[in-house]
């Protein structure tokens, strides 16, 4: 009920299934600028802060090397929920969201900014994170260092279809941190996120997402069809997914028991891995042709997620290898915030395009309703972007141009 609009991809987000009541749609959204706010008023303030010390320059430098880094990592999660993919044609009219990096009020309404332009100011920041952070010294997993900012750059220039940036950042990840769970050794280690999971480069928050994909009430659970991706010999199918005997329905167990409600040390869904870095590597690689590097990249992941008296290096070339990543990174990164940003951009890929129709099925108190389909991207694209929220449209007196999103509609299946 709460997540229905979402979860059948409505104009109106916050609508129920019986379309009689509408919660608040901008929660998100505001919540996100709140904290690019925060970091809008440590960067301005930061500078002069007294610094007697080499050390307190240090921790200057570094504070403000993870406020930079924060606010770009805030302004992506935006531009990739309130705006279209990044294409290289598309960019420069696609609109994105407001840039706002001034730490005070002004009495002004804004319009939206360009993909471009958003792509440049998560640019721009993390270009400074670089700066700052290359010179710190790395707290805890709970804040950025220069290994999450190697990441962040990655994974932005993989959307942004940069192979050769995406290949070197991912590679500067892996210089400083290359690290794996080995998921043949495993014993004594009860699930797979935890603290001492040595492969976490950072995690903000903490991990409640066995709230509402517990399967236990069957509202929200893993779909059979990525059930299907883990063969009998993968690992990953009884530490991060797992087949219920008794209930016959698929657990999430990444995280911890699914009976055990209790929020997580490590937020499933803003949790950086070397796992994506290695991800990442494979993918832009194999895009640039150097397949060679692709196949140990994956392979390097592969061997540590597998049974190892089961273990075959992958062998694919071309489309089948490109197809094998794709699903590697399904299996691999399954809820942790991944998956609709990687299908909006497989969708508008230049070379290896790939689209998805997707079904939902939707039941209101053992009742079901009906099925709703997402079209793929090529037949409608609005669809696949969130809604702008209405109440920021009129606040800006309509200078935020609203998404013309169709809503999905009920059909039969």
């Amino acid at each position: 009920e709460r997540y229905f609009g979402y979860y059948t991809w409505q104009q109106q987000v916050g609508i129920d299934a019986l379309g009689t009541s509408i919660r608040k749609e901008s929660s998100d959204w505001n919540k996100i600028y709140k904290h690019i706010n925060i970091a809008n008023m440590i960067l301005a303030s930061i500078d002069e802060q007294s610094t007697p010390k080499e050390e307190d320059e240090l921790e200057v430098m570094r504070i403000k090397g993870e406020a930079y880094f924060l606010r770009g990592a805030y302004y992506f999660i935006l531009v990739n929920l309130y705006g279209k993919p990044y294409t290289k044609t598309g960019a420069k009219n696609d609109l994105g969201v407001p840039i706002k990096n001034t730490e005070y009020i002004e009495d002004k309404v804004y319009d939206r900014n360009t993909v471009e332009e958003v792509y440049a100011q998560v640019l721009a920041d993390l270009g400074e994170a670089e700066k700052c952070l290359e010179k710190t010294v790395h707290k805890s997993i709970y804040r950025a260092d220069i290994t999450a900012t190697y990441l962040l750059l990655s994974r932005v220039h993989l959307y942004m279809q940069n192979w050769e940036m995406a290949e070197s950042y991912a590679r500067k990840v892996l210089a400083k941190q290359d690290d794996l769970r080995d998921l043949n050794m495993m014993e004594g280690i009860p699930f797979f996120l935890d603290t001492t999971l040595p492969e976490v480069i950072f995690t903000m928050g903490m991990g409640g997402i066995r709230f509402t994909i517990s399967g236990l009430q069957k509202d929200m659970g893993i779909s059979d069809e990525l059930y299907a991706l883990y063969k009998d010999n993968d690992l990953r199918k009884s530490y991060f997914v797992k087949y219920n005997e008794s209930e016959g329905y698929v657990e999430y167990v990444k995280g911890g028991a699914p009976a055990d409600f209790s929020r997580t040390s490590l937020s499933a869904n803003f949790l950086f891995r070397t796992a994506e870095a290695y991800l990442n590597l494979a993918e832009a690689t194999a895009y640039q042709g150097k397949e060679d590097d692709a196949r140990k990249a994956l392979n390097d992941l592969r061997v540590k997620r597998l049974a190892t008296g089961q273990y075959t290096n992958s062998e694919e070339s071309g489309a089948d290898l490109i197809e094998l990543i794709r699903e590697e990174r399904e299996r691999e990164l399954c809820l942790e915030g991944h998956r609709w940003f990687d299908l909006r951009r497989y969708a508008v890929h230049p070379t290896f395009p790939e689209e998805k129709e997707i079904v939902h099925e939707s039941v209101k108190n053992g009742t079901k309703i009906g099925y709703y389909r997402l079209a793929p991207y090529s037949e409608n694209s609005n669809n696949w972007v969130w809604p702008i929220p209405e109440d920021a449209v009129i606040f800006n007196d309509g200078a935020l141009v609203a998404n013309e999103r169709d809503g999905a509609p009920l059909v039969e299946y």
